[in-house]
């Protein structure tokens, strides 16, 4: 008997451990990321990949001015699906829950429905929007949704309830405000060819311009052609040139055989085969 009684109890505490497990589980959402760097047609890119929130770190909470509470992640669903929400049987994955006042919970959008926007058409420096659509039913045939807008500031001032604010756009669409360094398009990247360009005519500039200041205030030259710095060489250079070009050809010429080899001294004049 007293084995027996054992076994019940022992049988009893792992149930409670698979169902604690089990209710963990529907706690914690699959920490699924989307793919949250966007590049519009006209070339502005985006990466708010440093805005979403993994690993167990907590959601963003805003609140509205009736008071609502809404949890939210960017680029996935949230990581902890509000008890509220729990409590319903409302464990539907979702990047962003309202929780109203009467505890009641709703969610305001798919992780998979979503699309990208200027929050100000042709305007990228203000900001950029994030739109998750088919939330849960909200009336006459329609379904929430809600539009995450990253504003572009360089302050980085991201972090209070009080930064991330929402409003109500319409019954059933929600607007939530990030003031964040992100939302500002990413500088755009140059090749090593654009960067070699721009860098060249950078020192043929401080070259010329530098040698020209030099010899009109150092050396009192008049402001002219001739005060370039080291202009006879420059003046001489297409020449230099012509003479570099002939000899590399005269050179071919001779290891092809249709020319015998100069005498030193001798100049480059072109006559043909």
């Amino acid at each position: 008997m007293v084995c027996f009684g054992r076994q019940r109890t022992h049988a009893f505490l792992a149930m409670m451990v698979l169902g604690l497990g089990v209710a963990d589980a529907n706690r914690f959402q699959e920490a699924w990321v989307m793919n949250c760097d966007h590049t519009f047609p006209d070339g502005t890119s985006y990466d708010l990949s440093p805005l979403t929130r993994t690993a167990g770190r907590p959601d963003y909470v805003g609140k509205d001015k009736m008071g609502n509470l809404y949890y939210i992640n960017v680029c996935s669903n949230v990581q902890e699906i509000p008890k509220e929400c729990r409590i319903l049987q409302k464990d539907i994955r979702s990047p962003v829950y309202q929780v109203r006042n009467d505890s009641f919970c709703h969610w305001l959008g798919m992780e998979n429905s979503h699309s990208w926007d200027y929050i100000e058409k042709g305007s990228p420096y203000v900001g950029v929007q994030l739109t998750y659509s088919n939330g849960e039913y909200c009336q006459e045939g329609m379904n929430r949704r809600v539009k995450l807008q990253m504003y572009c500031d360089h302050l980085g001032r991201l972090g209070s309830v009080g930064d991330y604010y929402v409003t109500v756009e319409s019954p059933c669409t929600y607007v939530v405000t990030f003031p964040t360094p992100y939302g500002c398009p990413k500088a755009a990247s140059m090749s090593k060819g654009t960067v070699f360009i721009i860098l060249f005519f950078t020192v043929i500039g401080a070259y010329f311009g530098g040698g020209l200041l030099i010899n009109v205030t150092k050396y009192h030259m008049p402001l002219s052609i001739d005060s370039l710095p080291h202009i006879e060489f420059w003046r001489n250079l297409p020449e230099l040139l012509k003479d570099g070009f002939l000899f590399i050809i005269d050179s071919i010429m001779v290891k092809l055989g249709y020319r015998e080899p100069r005498e030193a001294g001798g100049s480059f004049e072109w006559s043909g085969l």
